[in-house]
């Protein structure tokens, strides 16, 4: 990551794009992960890109108005897909 913490001076446009920077990094991951479920450093990868989202979306929503309804975490194993999909009746 290039820009690991929020700078102080960023504005409401740039916090904005810089979310949706993390956000595309963290769903590229994903992405690559169903496909590499064990490639620790995407895992990692993943993680960070992730944590930095979270960070960067609760203090655009700290400062301005609610993005998602999505929960930060960090995963120990990329299993969340082991499970049935809905389209398989896994609901």
């Amino acid at each position: 990551m290039m820009r690991p913490n929020r700078p102080p001076q960023m504005n409401r446009k740039e916090l904005y794009e810089w979310i949706m920077m993390l956000g595309f990094c963290a769903l590229d991951m994903a992405l690559y992960l169903d496909t590499h479920p064990d490639d620790a450093a995407a895992l990692d990868y993943f993680n960070q890109c992730n944590e930095l989202y979270h960070s960067a979306k609760d203090t655009y929503e700290q400062q301005y108005e609610p993005l998602t309804m999505l929960p930060g975490q960090s995963l120990s194993s990329w299993d969340w897909n082991s499970g049935r999909m809905p389209w398989e009746g896994g609901i």
